[in-house]
């Protein structure tokens, strides 16, 4: 489709921002950027809004961790549901 493909790029361009502002939050980049393609914008604002790490934590809070599994679950029903919506649609090829 034409114009799909800047759509893609922009998507991907916000994706690296925000593993850079997680990154300077003390936040894992490489998580931050994968909920990123997946939530786009709405990622941004959570990671402004949620507040850094104390200086104690080390690993992923549960609060991230929760908004990762959200992010997934989500992924997989929109998945499945376009799978699924892309089979109905399809032309039945063959006699039956």
């Amino acid at each position: 489709m034409p114009g799909q493909s800047g759509y893609a790029v922009g998507w991907g361009t916000l994706a690296l921002i925000n593993a850079g502002l997680a990154q300077g939050k003390q936040r894992s980049g490489l998580v931050w950027f994968v909920v990123s393609l997946l939530l786009g914008p709405l990622a941004t604002l959570l990671i402004v809004a949620l507040p850094a790490p104390t200086a104690a934590q080390t690993s992923m809070g549960r609060a991230e961790w929760a908004i990762v599994a959200i992010v997934l679950i989500a992924f997989v029903v929109a998945i499945v549901g376009f799978l699924g919506f892309r089979m109905a649609a399809a032309p039945h090829v063959g006699g039956g």
